[in-house]
């Protein structure tokens, strides 16, 4: 009759305890790169207006009230969510297509001599470039920006898993072959399983790079997101709206790839180095 009680008064007890323990421990890791942070952020504090001129680099204080003054008036959110929407919209196509064309071309021989050449050219442009003719298809807005997260995505993924599958023995394959699997069924039984520690570099580097992808495409043809915000800032020559922006996508990218990890770190037998 009183275990449930107890139970749930022990939870109560031990339940702060257990979260500032997982604080401690976390603080514990990261004390390096925080310390290192904040110090480099005090001597860019003192230098500032002394042994540089603050217009050009500011000061983190003035960066962190730009943040602020971002957040409360909603400009913050409208181009965050604009950049997030963007990134993982790009990444996602980057990476459904991505896999798919690696598993086709990786295990057909014949249309992998055929369409390689053209892979390799398309990989090669600068995906800069790219940018008048997806304005030209997509016009001016989030289409062009998502196009260009795709296009710098498609390729990390392809590439990565493309090695993954290529590199599963040719005798297991041959092995399942003869057992009566057919192609698709070996792709997606045994060369994509093979190839799953490929699969989530590819993902890895996928991210990142749709990510940049999404920035330049805001950059060049959109009129949201953390790159339209920091070409505007730039525009008006303000530092602060520079930098700010900056610190916002550098944290952006921080947490994005920490999701990533510890959803690839879920799937067994995928790990990113």
């Amino acid at each position: 009759m009183t275990s449930q009680p107890l139970s749930a008064d022990l939870a109560d007890t031990y339940a702060p305890a257990v979260v500032q323990a997982a604080l401690i421990s976390w603080v514990r890791r990261r004390w390096p790169p925080i310390a290192l942070a904040l110090v480099l952020a005090a001597i860019w504090q003192g230098a500032s207006g002394t042994l540089f001129n603050a217009y050009y680099l500011s000061r983190p204080t003035a960066i962190a009230a730009q943040v602020w003054v971002w957040a409360v008036d909603g400009t913050l959110w409208r181009h965050l969510s604009a950049t997030l929407v963007t990134t993982l919209a790009g990444f996602a196509g980057a990476a459904v297509v991505g896999i798919a064309a690696a598993l086709l071309l990786g295990s057909i021989r014949a249309l992998d001599r055929v369409l390689q050449p053209f892979v390799f050219v398309a990989y090669s442009l600068p995906k800069i470039v790219l940018a008048p003719l997806l304005i030209l298809w997509l016009g001016i807005g989030s289409w062009s920006a998502i196009g260009m997260a795709f296009l710098t995505g498609f390729f990390m993924v392809f590439f990565n898993v493309y090695s993954g599958v290529r590199a599963v023995s040719p005798a297991l394959v041959d092995t399942v072959t003869l057992m009566g699997a057919g192609r698709l069924r070996t792709a997606l039984t045994v060369r994509l399983p093979a190839a799953l520690p490929f699969v989530a570099l590819g993902l890895h580097q996928g991210l990142v790079y749709a990510f940049h992808g999404a920035i330049v495409g805001e950059m060049t043809a959109s009129n949201r997101g953390l790159g339209y915000l920091l070409v505007y800032a730039a525009s008006d020559m303000d530092a602060n709206g520079v930098l700010a922006a900056l610190c916002v996508l550098a944290v952006l990218s921080l947490i994005l790839l920490r999701l990533l990890a510890l959803a690839i770190a879920r799937q067994p037998g995928a790990r990113v180095a």
